[in-house]
């Protein structure tokens, strides 16, 4: 059963966005969602897309990160009377039936007894066209899959989602609670889906919903393996929340080891090989020291 559209909003968190790529994901959107939510977070030029009965445009005064915006955007549309609203980033491209997969996952799930704390489609990189990873953890092992992995299921449970492309409803944020506005931006959706972890929830992977999507800069080449990579600043924020996240209990031991390794090997990479790559150095180890010491908000 696919709930009617009238019930579920978007929320597109824009900031500098390339005008076509909005205007594209808006007219995808249009035909599966009743509502279209645009929160930009103070962009430096204007956001070329006409207001309507059906698309709200805010404009944040300043840039407040996207776990601000994702929380303005889900507080206009609960305020609107939405019980269901659905996560975009600016450069999002969903398939024509993505929204209605989505609802068909989570009633598929919760037909299972699962509690669902949010469901998300399958990111297919628009450069490589590969599908990410999902990941469910263990007490003591981190098992990553594919969609094609499991292809005898419609969904599986995983612990976290990209937040793009995420179905959330308003019963499951009254008892997870909003985005950590405090990380700005990286890990907010990682840290949500522990918390809901935490709270009994799980995270629904929905192998028959696609999406199109931009996950990072060009990719580097390094050992036969390819990394997504980002800005200096990006990477600043990614070391900062996640040394922030590793002192937390509810993050999953077996997910810290895991991360800390990789994280450590990848910072290596960068700063050897990802142009500037001072700036990568700087960035990485200003992010790790002020993850060790709390430091929140927007990177100065």
């Amino acid at each position: 059963m696919i709930e009617n559209k009238k019930e579920v909003s978007a929320i597109i968190i824009t900031f500098n966005p390339v005008h076509q790529e909005l205007k594209l994901l808006v007219e995808k959107l249009k035909l599966q969602v009743s509502k279209i939510y645009i929160i930009d977070n103070h962009s430096s030029r204007p956001i070329d897309i006409d207001k309507s009965e059906q698309i709200d445009v805010t404009l944040l005064s300043d840039n407040m990160g996207i776990a601000y915006a994702q929380n303005v955007g889900i507080n206009k549309a609960l305020n609107d009377g939405f019980i269901d609203f659905i996560l975009f980033d600016q450069d999002s491209v969903p398939s024509e039936s993505m929204v209605g997969e989505l609802f068909l996952a989570r009633h598929a799930a919760q037909l299972e007894g699962l509690r669902v704390a949010a469901v998300g489609p399958v990111h297919i990189d628009q450069d490589t066209l590969s599908e990410c990873l999902f990941i469910r953890t263990s007490s003591y092992s981190v098992n990553r899959f594919f969609s094609s992995d499991r292809s005898e299921n419609t969904f599986s449970p995983c612990d976290f989602l990209i937040a793009s492309g995420c179905l959330i409803s308003k019963s499951a944020l009254d008892d997870i609670g909003y985005m950590e506005e405090e990380l700005f931006i990286d890990c907010v959706d990682i840290e949500w889906g522990f918390r809901a972890k935490r709270n009994g929830y799980v995270c629904i992977a929905a192998f028959n919903a696609k999406m199109y999507h931009k996950v990072g800069g060009t990719p580097l080449k390094v050992f036969g393996q390819s990394l997504t990579t980002h800005s200096p600043v990006r990477h600043y924020y990614y070391y900062r929340n996640f040394y922030r996240l590793l002192q937390r209990a509810y993050i999953p031991f077996s997910w810290k080891v895991y991360t800390f390794i990789r994280s450590i090997l990848q910072a290596l990479i960068f700063c050897v090989y990802l142009k500037p790559r001072f700036m990568q150095f700087k960035c990485i180890v200003k992010g790790v020291f002020h993850g060790l010491i709390n430091r929140v908000g927007k990177h100065e």
